[in-house]
């Protein structure tokens, strides 16, 4: 999926993949803050990236950053309470990175 702005400009790209490794089901939200035409070589590591794991942990939902790019902000370990307050977190995140409001736009 895209990302977009206020003004649905494209500024950058979702990806959104479930896990049923183990005995949980977990999903994983694969972020950039750069349009995927800007991404060095085309590859997704070479922008300013965050992979983020959703899962559930004693009965709470976890949202942790796993893996991010250069010239990305920290995220703390947050406990959230569903799939759409995670996926708002997200947003935030890579709105701070782009210091700009975002927005989840149209499927690739």
């Amino acid at each position: 999926m895209i990302l977009t702005n206020s003004n649905n400009n494209e500024v950058g790209t979702w990806f959104q993949q479930a896990s049923t490794l183990g005995s949980a089901t977990s999903v994983f939200f694969k972020v950039s803050a750069d349009a995927e035409s800007s991404w060095e070589n085309k590859i997704f590591h070479n922008s300013r990236f965050g992979i983020f794991h959703l899962y559930t942990e004693n009965g709470k939902m976890k949202l942790e950053l796993t893996a991010k790019g250069l010239d990305t902000r920290k995220f703390r370990k947050a406990t959230v309470r569903n799939e759409a307050a995670a996926i708002n977190a997200v947003l935030q995140w890579v709105g701070a990175i782009r210091e700009e409001s975002v927005f989840i736009g149209s499927i690739n």
